[in-house]
């Protein structure tokens, strides 16, 4: 794979029409691979945590990545959160989010640098969790209103093969072109923000199956919502985020404000994982 990934005309007007991109393959296996692992080191400590204190007496060391922390920690999971940051704060997500490829895309998605917004999340979606099910929004319905005329690209990669089954993402094309619509908390056990979708047409929605490698990148202001699971296995997928340099970060910003994460550009230095890393722990959340 070569470091560069020029996108063609027809992503470019699909992006402007549609405000998404579904990308194939372009994530290494070696990225991937040490984010599960990340992954992984998170589920055993809530395993052996959960053992500790009597909860479990199996941790199910031999059952496989996709099954192993619904299996072994079974409702107990749940209490857990749906998503992690600080439990995932490692040197391999650092390196997923700096891959040449998709910083490469989000720069030109940007109109220029590649610059790293602080939200990212790993999700373990579990079988048939009502918890994990996520109503449509735009992504500023998190952010908040001063976000609304920031370019924020979220960027969805899932670790297993993800489809309807499994509670994999839709999104409606074109919705990136409305302004910020209300947002209210839904009253089901997740507690989201739910988008007005007042002359939206939903049936237009594209349903997002991919395999590990793909990516799906998206705007603030795309309408998107995550499915239902009802596969046996846990759907395990992160996101992550890029900015438009100079524009506001919204409600959820860097714990020094004079922090910038400059992942790719021509006249600024790339930033270490060290500071990355280190302001992330200062984090509250």
């Amino acid at each position: 794979m070569t470091n560069d990934r020029p996108l063609t005309a027809a992503e470019k007007h699909q992006w402007k029409q549609d405000g998404y991109l579904l990308l194939r393959g372009l994530i290494p296996r070696e990225r991937l691979t040490a984010v599960q692992h990340t992954f992984e080191e998170a589920v055993e400590k809530i395993l052996q945590t959960l053992r500790r204190d009597g909860s479990i007496t199996d941790t199910k060391p031999n059952i496989p990545f996709d099954r192993r922390l619904a299996e072994a920690a079974g409702a107990l999971a749940g209490k857990f959160g749906r998503s992690w940051r600080k439990e995932i704060a490692q040197r391999s997500v650092f390196d997923l989010q700096t891959t040449p490829a998709l910083a490469h895309v989000a720069a030109q998605l940007t109109g220029g640098d590649a610059i790293g917004h602080p939200v990212f999340n790993a999700r373990p979606k579990l079988p048939g969790q009502q918890l994990t099910i996520v109503p449509w929004h735009q992504d500023s319905g998190y952010f908040g209103a001063a976000s609304e005329k920031s370019l924020i690209l979220t960027v969805w990669i899932p670790l297993v093969p993800v489809d309807r089954s499994n509670g994999c993402l839709q999104v409606i094309p074109g919705t990136h072109k409305l302004n910020l619509r209300n947002h209210t908390q839904e009253a089901r056990e997740g507690q989201f923000l739910e988008a007005d979708l007042s002359g939206i047409d939903e049936s237009k929605a594209v349903t997002c199956t991919m395999q590990p490698g793909d990516a799906l990148i998206f705007t603030n202001l795309t309408m998107h919502r995550s499915l239902e699971s009802t596969a046996p296995t846990i759907r395990w997928s992160i996101d992550l985020r890029y900015i438009r340099d100079g524009d506001p970060l919204g409600a959820i910003t860097w714990h020094d404000p004079n922090f910038k994460w400059v992942i790719r550009s021509p006249t600024q230095p790339p930033t270490d994982y060290a500071p990355w890393a280190a302001d992330i722990q200062q984090w509250p959340w």
